[in-house]
């Protein structure tokens, strides 16, 4: 129920405004407008999770919430295409929104690390910090191993946000969200180097985050 309030209060004062404000600086109000209304019609009367929700036993919060953080990209891209636009010129308009938004979540939920947690704090504080930065990705599962003390790696072997493109016929959109993360942590991570050398997106076993402390001063 807390990561749903959060998400509630997220998407109504900052996700939302944002995702609003980017498609109507692409598309501009008159044609904006119109994919926004179309895309909350879509959410309301053509939610693709329905059919799949009327056949799966009760719901865990990460796929709760995973559901709620996706379906608006689906709206999106679904509207574009109703409206005559291309799958790649509607690809490229969710992909710009969905990184918006990302950036701005993720930056309202995950913590920063700074030069006092990085020199000042423990290798088992370290690794609670790093726990509770993966656990703010409600699409993930995975397990969370340390590497010389500097360098953490996160395997995930299921992440719903792919999986669901995968089952709703969206795996155009599936490495949207790959993007998303890593524009955050070079934009916002400044002690934190985040790389990736596959992803469950890209059709591969895993997502092998990894996160290597960079030492300032």
């Amino acid at each position: 129920m807390k990561r749903d309030i959060q998400l509630l209060i997220f998407n109504s004062f900052i996700g939302n405004p944002t995702g609003f404000k980017l498609i109507l600086k692409q598309l501009g109000w008159m044609k904006g407008l119109n994919i926004v209304l179309k895309m909350q019609l879509n959410m309301l009367l053509r939610n693709p999770f329905h059919p799949l929700n009327r056949v799966s036993e009760l719901l865990t919060w990460k796929e709760r919430l995973s559901q709620k953080q996706i379906l608006p990209a689906f709206a999106l891209y679904d509207a574009l295409i109703s409206k005559g636009y291309s799958e790649k010129e509607s690809v490229a308009m969710v992909e710009t929104v969905v990184i918006g938004v990302a950036k701005k979540f993720l930056k309202f939920t995950v913590p920063v690390i700074s030069p006092k947690i990085l020199h000042a704090t423990t290798q088992e504080q370290k690794t609670k910090f790093f726990t509770k930065i993966v656990n703010r990705f409600p699409n993930t599962f995975g397990a969370l191993k340390v590497e010389n003390g500097e360098a953490y790696h996160f395997t995930v072997n299921t992440c719903l946000f792919a999986s669901y493109c995968k089952k709703l016929n969206y795996n155009n959109l599936a490495n949207i969200f790959c993007k998303a993360d890593k524009a955050y942590f070079d934009n916002h991570q400044p002690l934190i180097n985040f790389s990736r050398t596959q992803t469950l997106a890209g059709q591969e076993e895993s997502c092998d985050f990894k996160f290597d402390l960079i030492a300032k001063g």
